[in-house]
């Protein structure tokens, strides 16, 4: 009797959701998300069987709930079909991604753990990424539809006038070099006269000392104080005669 009550209800919400062609609709159908938890709980009882039924039913009417595909795919795991699972919990990371995350996901596989929820989150993680690369490289075309259109927009330029040619003054001459034959100078290296710097010092001119033995007085030997008299006329202090000693005589 249960049985024929529950899958008479079945029936009429798989008729209902055909009839309801809007995704929102869908998403708020409270007989989908009935689905959806008898499944869930087909699972953990180990109905797999009913499981993958209740779940099948709520994803082929349109369910937008990703732990739809993702309990599908465990239940698919637990049967070993591993092409399946990995086939379902990628359309539930694509379904995650585009709606957004919401914590009710992890919360519901907290119970699933090990390698192939492992591989579940690696599945979830590479579904987020390839969204975000999508989404930059529309966005990135976006950009250059609206430059090309904003160019093709724009009054094209006018052409100027061309300027008149201005013609350079002419070059002067060079003026002449006054050391072009100061072949040291252009080749820029020192002259050297000689590698001795008092080389010719010690001749001097051969020309002054007669010139200036010529110009000289004849010297005759003598003082040349002396300017004539006798000893009495030398003595710049002497007088007519020899002064007497005042100290002789009388004693």
């Amino acid at each position: 009797m249960k049985k024929t009550l529950l899958s008479a209800v079945l029936v009429a919400a798989g008729s209902f959701c055909l009839l309801t062609d809007s995704p929102s609709a869908n998403a708020q159908n409270p007989i989908l998300s009935e689905m959806y938890g008898r499944g869930v709980h087909s699972f953990y009882a180990g109905r797999y069987d009913d499981a993958n039924r209740f779940l099948s039913m709520a994803i082929d009417n349109g369910i937008k709930d990703p732990r739809a595909y993702y309990f599908r795919g465990l239940v698919a795991n637990s049967l070993g079909n591993s092409p399946q699972a990995e086939a379902d919990w990628r359309q539930g990371a694509e379904l995650e991604a585009r709606l957004g995350s919401n914590p009710s996901i992890g919360r519901s596989l907290a119970r699933f753990q090990g390698a192939e929820r492992l591989k579940l989150e690696q599945i979830r993680q590479t579904a987020r990424l390839e969204l975000m690369a999508t989404a930059a490289s529309r966005s990135q075309q976006r950009y250059g539809e609206i430059e090309s259109a904003a160019a093709a927009a724009a009054p094209p330029a006018t052409a100027s006038a061309p300027r008149n040619a201005v013609t350079p003054p002419p070059i002067p001459p060079t003026a002449e070099n006054p050391f072009a034959d100061d072949v040291e100078l252009a080749t820029g290296e020192a002259k050297l006269e000689s590698d001795d710097a008092f080389a010719g010092a010690d001749q001097g001119d051969p020309a002054a000392p007669a010139a200036m033995d010529a110009a000289a007085p004849a010297d005759d030997g003598g003082n040349i104080f002396d300017v004539g008299g006798g000893a009495a006329d030398s003595d710049p202090f002497g007088g007519g005669a020899p002064m007497d000693d005042p100290f002789s005589g009388g004693f």
